[in-house]
């Protein structure tokens, strides 16, 4: 089973994300729940009816989840899996004496630690590439009655968002005062690829697969369409949220009136375990490990590029010719400097010599 990894463990903890805005906490809380003061974690105690006993924490990085959960009565104890040794350091340093044990172990290929009652996806299966795989062996080890919780990202994956959203994204963001606009760039697919070639890759599948083995208790979408792209790693606008208040409010609400399907939803269900015998289990892994092995052999390219993400790499592409040939004649104009002060040297060098006292022309002598 081929897989991929993130080149740099730390690099979502180091950006700012549109939830980091009280006002978008608040309006994210109410999507999820129906009340701006109660969160995703409310919710997760309220379907659960108590306390999980052991909950199993998928893609933990840092630890942060699980903490929260502790803290906050959801999980009474909780086994976190990650890749980076890095973050699981961190997170066995900053859970040191609470009830969590951690595991390094790729979720694609992982021989989960058995014995849990409840499953937690914060923002961590957008990453999994054998989604499908993934899903079963989780409906298989949770008990009948055990539980999956997913808060995630289910927009398009690679974050390739279509021509309609980016323009209307684009539009929006006319709108705003100049100060306030961010500066839209759409996602590099080459470059997505080299820093984290997990990063979305079938977040668009990720709903789609969790029915095939699970049902739905609780569903709810939480926007981001437009919103999302116009406030996350918006510096500017996160570090002065209360002078844009009014703007931030416009953007909420012009993104809930949005017909674009929601990138983000919070989810949750049981196993069905009559799946696991769905005659149709055989042929979904045949596709999926087609899909792997074909994007392998693409590097990592799943799907044929949509129009602006072709427009997006030609004109990266045009952009480093044109870097490279401004270098060229960087270079070509030192050389012709550094010849330039050659001549002028051989040609002092020549005035030097024909001044000289030592260098002095003499006419022929004549033959009588």
């Amino acid at each position: 089973m081929q897989h991929q990894r993130p080149t740099e463990a730390r690099r979502y903890y180091d950006q700012r994300f549109w939830n980091e805005i009280p006002a978008v906490d608040a309006h994210l809380n109410r999507k999820a729940t129906g009340d701006p003061g109660r969160d995703w974690i409310d919710q997760t105690l309220e379907l659960l009816g108590g306390p999980a006993e052991r909950a199993l924490i998928l893609n933990c990085g840092n630890g942060c989840q699980e903490r929260r959960l502790l803290d906050r009565g959801v999980i009474r104890s909780a086994v976190g899996i990650d890749i980076s040794a890095e973050l699981l350091d961190e997170a066995r340093t900053a859970g040191d004496g609470l009830p969590v044990e951690y595991h390094e172990m790729d979720v694609n290929t992982a021989e989960f630690p058995a014995a849990f009652d409840v499953v937690i996806n914060v923002g961590a299966a957008h990453h999994i590439a054998w989604i499908d795989h993934v899903f079963r062996r989780l409906c298989e080890l949770l008990p009948a009655d055990g539980w999956f919780i997913s808060n995630d990202y289910v927009g398009p994956h690679r974050n390739q968002y279509p021509w309609e959203q980016w323009s209307a994204a684009w539009a929006l963001n006319e709108t705003l005062p100049e100060a306030m606009r961010k500066e839209l760039i759409y996602p590099h697919l080459p470059t997505m690829l080299a820093v984290d070639p997990t990063e979305a890759i079938h977040s668009e599948l990720l709903i789609d697969t969790f029915e095939r083995y699970f049902t739905t208790e609780y569903s709810a979408g939480l926007g981001g369409a437009l919103a999302y792209l116009l406030l996350t790693h918006n510096d500017k606008v996160i570090d002065a949220a209360d002078e844009w208040a009014a703007e931030i409010q416009a953007l909420l609400e012009a993104d809930d009136r949005s017909e674009f399907p929601p990138m983000f939803a919070f989810w949750a269900g049981h196993p069905n375990k009559a799946s696991l015998e769905d005659p149709r289990a055989a042929g979904w892994t045949t596709d999926e490990t087609r899909r792997e092995e074909a994007a392998a052999d693409a590097a990592g390219e799943y799907y044929p590029r949509t129009l602006l993400q072709t427009l997006m790499i030609e004109l990266s592409e045009r952009e480093v010719a044109i870097d490279h040939a401004h270098a060229w004649a960087r270079d070509l104009n030192g050389k012709i400097d550094q010849l330039d002060g050659d001549l002028r040297n051989v040609r002092g060098e020549r005035d030097n010599m024909l001044a000289s006292r030592s260098w002095r022309w003499t006419a022929p002598l004549r033959r009588r």
